[in-house]
């Protein structure tokens, strides 16, 4: 809470903006993995649109256009005077400008707990045949109502988790509001969901 909050924000800014440069020094010597390549490479194929809870720039550096950040982007600054919002790459956020007011009042673009998620819209105005999430405990987003919106729902989790919202834990498991539950990892799940893209699609041709 105190690095990823906007109380803590509030509290000690210097702190959080050390925290993310860390980070973003980080980031610069992460490669995508294979699920990103395949996520992004169905853009080629498909109508795809990648909705991540992620802030680091890993789907885009592995080819994929369509991605929208829920939770901002680690790359990215925004100017706390006028709004504007600015890539700095992988660098430390000291000493840079604001482009548009050349303001030094910045601060990392990423949503902290506490503020509101401006592109949580893009969860329930996407439409699409198939909805795959991938790696998230849905204690952050409540992903199985979002699942009930899609006409086929697939996740892909090595790792069960039971269904939390703010009137706290089900009795069932996550996996059980999806159409299909790839229990593995993203980097081994990827020969499971390719068959189930194409039967799924060819149904609804």
């Amino acid at each position: 809470m105190e690095i990823c909050s906007a109380q803590g924000y509030a509290k000690n800014p210097e702190l959080i903006e050390r925290f993310y440069d860390e980070r973003r020094r980080e980031l610069a010597d992460v490669e995508p993995n294979a699920a990103h390549y395949y996520f992004a490479e169905l853009e080629k194929r498909f109508e795809v649109v990648h909705l991540t809870q992620n802030v680091d720039d890993l789907l885009e550096r592995a080819g994929a256009k369509n991605v929208v950040h829920l939770h901002g982007k680690l790359i990215q600054l925004r100017c706390n005077e006028c709004g504007t919002i600015f890539d700095i790459g992988y660098e430390s956020q000291k000493g840079k400008q604001c482009p548009a007011c050349q303001s030094q009042n910045l601060r990392p673009d990423v949503v902290f707990f506490g503020e509101s998620a401006p592109n949580y819209r893009y969860l329930y105005t996407t439409k699409a045949d198939i909805f795959i999430a991938v790696g998230t405990s849905g204690q952050v987003i409540d992903i199985a109502d979002i699942a009930a919106n899609y006409p086929v729902s697939i996740l892909i989790d090595p790792k069960r988790h039971k269904r939390v919202t703010m009137f706290g834990e089900f009795d069932e498991f996550l996996d059980e509001y999806f159409t299909h539950y790839i229990q593995k990892p993203a980097t081994e799940a990827i020969a499971d969901v390719e068959p189930l893209l194409l039967f799924f699609l060819d149904r609804f041709r």
